[in-house]
């Protein structure tokens, strides 16, 4: 997943707009009921996922971080992915799970992970932690909106920038629209992240797309005190819709 937006209301209620891009000949699941509980799209590859909810109200998203000199480090866990899924399925509070994860991933390449829970029980409170970047900083997400990319949390690049405005205007056609645009960003905008130049350029888009490499879901799930509602589509590699979801459930 290469965008993640957050808000996270003062009175407890929780929005993730996100974009998964990955390559196209990854195996994938669309978003469904797991096994184990979870509510997510699944990697059918590596048997993790890249964002997903459970009626317990534990929430979990992953980014890698774009930087070509680190990609012959060790992937976490051996995929991202796993991350996620391991959070989800366990019992362990946000901040223990990141402390955790710093100590066992030190040498780990970079990755940016969102954890946290909604709960019911406690005047709907939104516990919220971010652990990633080339920072390894561990850091708990208050109220207030974030966005993530494939850098540190938070960093201004133009596709991010244009979905924190639209998550602080809190609009949903909005949300929406800013992770479908597909305009470019200028070049004395692009971040220099050491990939190839055309690859900094076409990656600027929130939307991708391309036989190769291209956005393959995008995903809005809201928590509050009315329980959760998730709403989910694939696209086909030239940004025409593949498959839609809309899922709602009380949490737990």
């Amino acid at each position: 997943m290469c965008l993640i937006g957050l808000k996270i209301s003062a009175k407890g209620s929780l929005l993730i707009a996100a974009n998964r891009d990955e390559y196209a000949d990854r195996p994938t699941a669309a978003m469904h009921w797991w096994s184990e509980g979870i509510l997510a799209g699944k990697d059918l590859k590596a048997g993790g996922t890249w964002l997903g909810v459970t009626k317990s109200g534990r929430f979990a998203a992953v980014t890698n971080v774009r930087d070509p000199l680190i990609k012959d480090n060790p992937v976490p866990r051996g995929s991202r992915g796993l991350l996620v899924k391991e959070f989800l399925t366990s019992q362990t509070s946000p901040q223990d799970f990141m402390d955790r994860l710093n100590q066992d991933l030190a040498l780990a390449s970079a990755f940016n992970l969102i954890v946290g829970t909604v709960d019911v029980s406690n005047s709907n409170t939104v516990n919220c932690w971010w652990l990633g970047g080339r920072t390894r900083q561990s850091q708990a997400l208050t109220a207030g909106s974030y966005v993530l990319s494939n850098a540190e949390l938070n960093t201004p690049w133009p596709k991010a920038l244009r979905l924190q405005e639209a998550l602080e205007g809190n609009d949903r056609a909005a949300i929406l629209q800013s992770l479908q645009h597909r305009t470019l960003a200028n070049d004395d905008q692009l971040p220099r992240t050491g990939v190839p130049w055309d690859w900094e350029k076409r990656l600027s888009a929130a939307m991708i797309t391309g036989e190769d490499y291209h956005t393959r879901s995008t995903t809005l799930i809201e928590a509050g005190d009315a329980g959760v509602t998730a709403h989910e589509i694939t696209w086909y590699p030239d940004g025409q819709i593949h498959s839609e979801l809309r899922e709602s459930f009380s949490l737990v």
